[in-house]
């Protein structure tokens, strides 16, 4: 049995996947163009963050499994593996405390004012803004898979009243006052302080927030995106900031990454912007190996493997 490793490994890596699979051939491509000569050959495939379209296409009836290291799999659905018996696994779970956190970094800093009392500093100007306290704000997230719960546990702690929509999620925490399903949103959206968008970019929820969407929200309300960008209409954003139909922003991902240098998100003092970081920290990656780890030795032992994505749901 042999499987390919299209992402680059860590020190002990390669040691620890022995340990797991002894009698497995582990082939490493250092680019693109090895992964594409050595992939014929392969039983199996890590990709890393996916893999990439032309690899998988190299690759012969013998493949049967491709591991993805994120947890967000849209890059890899290309319409020949969603038609294909390959089992596509992810690392969804590795990414949920980053995540969260993150989104909390961007609430706390526009509830407290944070983003321009930094302006202020720089300015080198005493002067005061606008503050709210997170207590009894509604915070309305969007998907409540690993990540959105997570988001959820935090505002639980902060106080706030939360909502969710979710197509898939059947039951809640007893602290998820609501949990709808995206028919519910324009219902939910006139109502809500904080918009947490966590689900996975799917057909479904392609520019699901457009410009129907920002009509319904308060001019005091705030969204936050750290799944994909093109779950908003970036343009349509653009214009509610501009317009001051909402208050801002708190953005991790982009219609383009990297952010286009003239793309006017970076200039407003209502936007804070990072560069597709949320789910980074020094356990993540370590998460993501145990995963892999883990489908790897029920792959070899013909068990059913953990974080089977629905490959034609697109998670």
């Amino acid at each position: 049995m042999k499987l390919l490793i299209v992402s680059g490994t860590r020190g002990g890596d390669m040691e620890r996947l022995r340990a797991v699979a002894p009698d497995v051939e582990f082939i490493v491509a250092k680019n693109k163009e090895e992964a594409i000569e050595k992939i014929p050959d392969a039983d199996a495939a890590y990709g890393g963050g996916w893999l990439d379209r032309d690899i998988f296409l190299a690759a012969s009836e013998k493949l049967r499994w491709v591991q993805i290291g994120g947890a967000g799999v849209d890059a890899t659905l290309y319409p020949e593996m969603v038609e294909s018996d390959v089992i596509l696994t992810n690392a969804s779970g590795a990414f949920d405390i980053p995540i969260a956190e993150h989104v909390f970094s961007m609430i706390l800093c526009f509830s407290r004012g944070l983003n321009m009392f930094i302006r202020h500093q720089l300015e080198g100007v005493w002067r005061g803004t606008s503050l709210m306290q997170l207590a009894g704000q509604t915070i309305l997230i969007i998907g409540l898979g690993n990540i959105g719960l997570a988001v959820a546990q935090r505002a639980h702690g902060f106080e706030m009243r939360i909502w969710a929509i979710d197509p898939m999620a059947t039951g809640k925490p007893d602290y998820v006052e609501r949990l709808e399903k995206p028919d519910k949103l324009h219902d939910l959206l006139p109502e809500t302080d904080f918009v947490a968008i966590c689900c996975p970019l799917t057909k479904a929820t392609f520019k699901m927030i457009g410009e129907a969407e920002f009509q319904k929200m308060k001019p005091s309300a705030h969204i936050i995106n750290i799944a994909r960008g093109k779950i908003i209409d970036e343009a349509s954003l653009i214009r509610a900031l501009q317009e001051k139909r909402i208050a801002g922003a708190g953005l991790d991902v982009f219609e383009q990454e990297p952010l286009p240098a003239d793309s006017p998100l970076w200039k407003m003092p209502n936007v804070i912007i990072t560069s597709h970081a949320a789910g980074a920290s020094p356990p993540t990656g370590e998460r993501s190996f145990q995963i892999f780890c883990e489908n790897l030795r029920r792959f070899v032992a013909g068990e059913p493997l953990i974080n089977v994505v629905d490959k034609r749901a697109g998670f």
